[in-house]
């Protein structure tokens, strides 16, 4: 019995180090690690013809359908009333930590992008970082509304936040 629990508490910890540290080593990530401000980066990249055709409409979760298709990343999500939602990426998942009929706080997936503006249209908010020498920006859009753009950079972030309405 006492060997069963020295089990379970360490799986529980292993459990635990993989969904708060944000993002584990896996092989298919571009780029991952601690940066500023406390965020993780579990896949960051920049869009090419490598990977898919990028055309005039081609979205960021056409892109990243494509990188799945060839075994570089591993994501799960589902279709909302504002788009594509992303619930995992790499084998981490969103964390419900708290809600009220006005607020939500938790650990999701966020995406920030060098793609700021595309024919008079923001795509991106002002909160920011540097990543090896580069300023990603905060995605306005989700990943089926967001344009991908041959030479942007795009970085899938888990990071906490505390919503209102």
């Amino acid at each position: 019995m006492k060997k069963l629990l020295t089990v379970l508490l360490a799986l529980c910890a292993a459990v635990a180090v993989c969904v708060f540290a944000g993002c584990a080593d896996d092989p298919r990530g571009e780029t991952e690690g601690a940066v500023d401000g406390g965020y993780k980066i579990c896949y960051a990249f920049t869009a090419s013809d490598d990977v898919l055709n990028i055309g005039e409409n081609t979205s960021l979760k056409d892109y990243m359908d494509a990188l799945k298709a060839g075994g570089k990343l591993d994501f799960k999500g589902e279709d909302g009333d504002y788009g594509y939602y992303l619930t995992e990426i790499l084998g981490v998942k969103s964390v419900f930590v708290s809600s009220t009929a006005n607020s939500y706080a938790g650990y999701d997936w966020y995406v920030y992008t060098t793609l700021t503006t595309v024919d008079g249209v923001t795509y991106s908010s002002e909160q920011s970082f540097v990543f090896d020498g580069v300023t990603l920006y905060k995605s306005a859009y989700g990943v089926s509304n967001l344009p991908c753009v041959k030479g942007e950079s795009y970085a899938l972030v888990f990071e906490y936040a505390e919503t209102t309405w």
